[in-house]
């Protein structure tokens, strides 16, 4: 399968679109066709429930099995924010076992997270290109993204979390974005006809 999985490069249907109290929700769907087929042989259905409020961002996943075999599968949100990168910090991390990506990829170093959250000083930055995996992360970390906005990361049922941002080798833009994204790093076996669903909450603190 391709890196990042095959969801991604494919379209999805538009299921459901209402205005709550003045907030708009939508819901995405996705199922098997011929192109997931060719990489990843099972029958599913995926649904994602985007609900936008003045300060914050709610999103659920929902993936359910519907083929007649149990199926694997692993799913992240590659959430990217606008930022200064030269002054992002993100807070809550600590006591996690990493998988840092670089220099290599394909042979990420195991580690722990020691920095200590107690001020902006030790916090993680990123003064370099970053690609790292936080194994059972909490489920709430913070992000400083640089411009005067501290953002509430909440989840439900995302166990991982990863940290990105290319440095030179995305030179046009590295300096105004950041990835902070909740993920689901190690398999989930999902039986036919059951449904794993996961959660997530931003909100400006």
């Amino acid at each position: 399968m391709q890196q990042h999985g095959f969801a991604r490069n494919m379209d999805w249907s538009l299921v459901e679109s209402e205005n709550v109290e003045g907030n708009p929700n939508v819901t995405l769907e996705l199922k098997d066709g011929p192109y997931s087929r060719a990489m990843w042989d099972f029958s599913f259905q995926a649904r994602y429930k985007v609900v936008l409020n003045t300060k914050s961002l709610s999103t659920e996943l929902k993936v359910t099995n519907t083929d007649n075999k149990p199926f694997p599968f692993s799913t992240a949100l590659h959430s990217y924010f606008r930022a200064s990168i030269t002054g992002v910090s993100v807070k809550g991390l600590k006591g996690c076992k990493t998988l840092n990506k670089d220099p290599d990829p394909k042979n990420p170093i195991e580690g722990r997270e020691e920095r200590s959250v107690i001020s902006a000083l030790d916090a993680i930055t990123f003064p370099g290109f970053v690609d790292c995996i936080y194994l059972n992360a909490p489920n709430e970390v913070h992000l400083d993204n640089g411009l005067g906005d501290v953002i509430s990361i909440r989840n439900t049922n995302w166990s991982d979390a990863v940290l990105w941002n290319p440095h030179l080798q995305m030179e046009a833009c590295y300096k105004d974005f950041v990835c902070v994204e909740n993920a689901k790093i190690g398999t989930i076996q999902l039986e036919p006809e059951h449904s794993w669903i996961a959660k997530q909450h931003l909100s400006i603190a």
